[in-house]
């Protein structure tokens, strides 16, 4: 037996590891280094090559720089991996450094109920039992490409679109053969730290057989649209307009001056002291101060008429509720020497609850004004899918009426979810932007091939019209397969996509007309993961994904998500 010991020292520059350690901020340390921080000190046992083949204990170190917040960090992550027999456990546990140098405290806040789960879900990077193809298969942690049935609901549903920023914990199963019976049963949770926030986004298959006809139920439901809003210390604003996002006691400040509403007494800056009932002073000194003000006038002026806006509060707003009922069938035509083709049809409508609300109370709420009950339904039929050697794809009809939209639970539904205006505070639910459109019609194909054994593309278009704009819709992917990076010794990986909805529907980047069919809007979403080797046990990934978000005076705003990262196996 023999045994490793890694340990990292510190480089001069101006990222160097000493710089970064100088002045550590976590709540379990209280401590300086003077030159250097020893990342790890560990010692693990190292199998002989003359011993058998069996799973053991490991664990990789990657240290690099990931977007958090719009903001590079840097980042240190230890990933102890443990299998046993068909369970798996890995953990991830990782430090970042601020852009100031200090050690963060991301991932090990215990401030609130909120940041105490939330701290330890970070550190479970997967848990798993079986593997994908197994009669059973359960997985909680990172969800990428969740695909439900024949994907008119949920399709290419992913809870990464932050990583590493914002981890969120799901949880995957699927079962081949439930109770013994001929009924096949497959779920998702989106993030469990969703429940906190009082809500979740559950998915739910059953799939049986009568003989060679297959019949698929499909129900996937967001118990609250809003919990998607991170509140980090639980008083219902949530981060991104609470000015304090780490103190449960203060939330607002109107003016931007530091100080909390409830304690400033001057909430717009305008100079004169606040009297209006939204201040917060009790009914003795507000009547005082109408006092004063009718006794001395413009001696002594108050504020009654204060510009404050309402942001939305999620402690004063009902859940907000959405969910998608569909049925599939299907029934084998060819089944002969590697060619398999199937005639399917499927139907989904909308179930909302009823959340239409006058202008004055969606104000009084912080919410967008013009919401209500969206109704309608969705026919994809008839289709065929093939499956023959290396091609796959898809051809169906489609028919949506009123509010129905394919792929509600898509890839950005976690971006889309609920959105928030950072001018306004206002939130608007995923449900409220539906186009309410008239009837559409059209076709939707999907095709994906192996090109030589060398790589894998695909590519999946749809194309709908009615009395307004053509509905159409892209996907697009593509990636080496093993075969050809072996030509590559030093290439790990590449994968590379592009997704558009709602194409020819948007405004353009500045909001001066309607989008070209690449162009950039609010609904594209598009990346790669390139990784590299380095030498035998190390690699570095560059995992870099984009989408838009439109800003206040409607202008198109890109994010970028990054990761930049060396990785030691061991």
């Amino acid at each position: 037996m023999s045994y490793i010991v890694v340990v990292y020292g510190a480089q001069k520059g101006p990222f160097s590891i000493a710089h970064a350690a100088r002045r550590p901020h976590l709540p379990f340390m209280n401590f300086r280094y003077n030159r250097a921080l020893i990342l790890l000190l560990l010692a693990c046992p190292v199998a002989s090559l003359a011993q058998p083949s069996v799973a053991m204990f490991g664990y990789s170190l990657s240290m690099g720089s990931v977007t958090v917040d719009q903001e590079q960090l840097y980042r240190l992550s230890l990933r102890p991996d443990f299998p046993l027999g068909r369970l798996g456990i890995g953990l991830d546990l990782e430090l970042f450094v601020e852009r100031n140098g200090d050690l963060g405290s991301r991932g090990w806040k215990a401030g609130s109920s909120t940041q105490t789960f939330d701290s330890i879900l970070r550190k479970i990077y997967y848990v798993r039992y079986g593997r994908p193809n197994d009669a059973v298969y359960v997985k909680i942690g990172a969800l990428d490409n969740v695909t439900l049935g024949y994907g008119l609901i949920m399709d290419n549903y992913r809870n990464t679109l932050h990583y590493p920023g914002i981890k969120k914990t799901g949880l995957q199963f699927r079962i081949a053969n439930f109770a013994g019976t001929n009924i096949g049963l497959e779920g998702v949770i989106n993030n469990l730290q969703d429940f906190q926030e009082g809500g979740a986004l559950i998915g739910l298959r059953t799939i049986g057989y009568a003989a060679d006809l297959e019949v698929g139920v499909t129900f996937v439901a967001d118990l609250d649209q809003y919990s998607g809003l991170r509140d980090s210390d639980s008083d219902g604003v949530p981060d991104p307009i609470d000015a304090f996002p780490d103190d449960g006691n203060f939330a607002l400040d109107n003016d931007h001056d530091g100080v909390p509403d409830h304690i400033d007494s001057d909430d717009d800056n305008d100079g004169i002291i606040d009297a209006d009932a939204g201040s917060g002073l009790s009914a003795d000194i507000a009547s005082a101060l109408l006092g004063l003000n009718a006794n001395y006038g413009n001696a002594f002026p108050i504020d009654q008429d204060v510009d404050r806006h309402k942001p939305f509060n999620k402690n004063h707003v009902g859940q907000d509720f959405f969910s998608i009922l569909g049925v599939d069938l299907a029934y084998p035509l060819i089944r002969d020497l590697g060619l398999e083709l199937k005639l399917y049809g499927q139907f989904a409508t909308l179930i909302d609850d009823d959340d239409g609300l006058s202008s004055f109370e969606a104000q009084q709420q912080g919410v967008y004004p013009g919401n209500r009950q969206a109704t309608g339904f969705g026919i994809a039929a008839p289709g065929l899918w093939l499956s023959l050697g290396p091609l796959n794809g898809q051809l169906d009809f489609r028919h949506f009426r009123r509010d129905f939209d394919s792929r509600y639970f898509d890839e950005l539904y976690e971006l889309d979810r609920a959105h928030l205006d950072l001018t306004t505070g206002q939130a608007q639910s995923k449900d409220a932007r539906l186009g309410y459109s008239n009837d559409l019609s059209g076709f939707f194909g999907h095709l994906g091939t192996e090109l030589g054994s060398y790589a894998y593309a695909s590519i999946s278009y749809q194309y709908l019209t009615g009395t307004g704009d053509p509905k159409q819709q892209i996907i697009a992917s593509a990636s080496l397969s093993r075969k050809l990076l072996k030509y590559f010794p030093h290439l790990k990986r590449a994968y590379a996509y592009f997704h558009k909805n709602n194409i020819g529907r948007n405004p353009n980047e500045d909001g001066s007309g309607r989008d070209d069919f690449f162009e950039p809007t609010e609904d594209t979403f598009y990346g790669f993961d390139v990784g590299l080797n380095i030498k035998e046990g190390a690699s570095v990934r560059w995992d870099t994904r984009f989408f838009f978000e439109r800003t206040a005076n409607r202008r198109l705003q890109r994010h970028k998500v990054m990761t930049l990262e060396t990785v030691f196996d061991f």
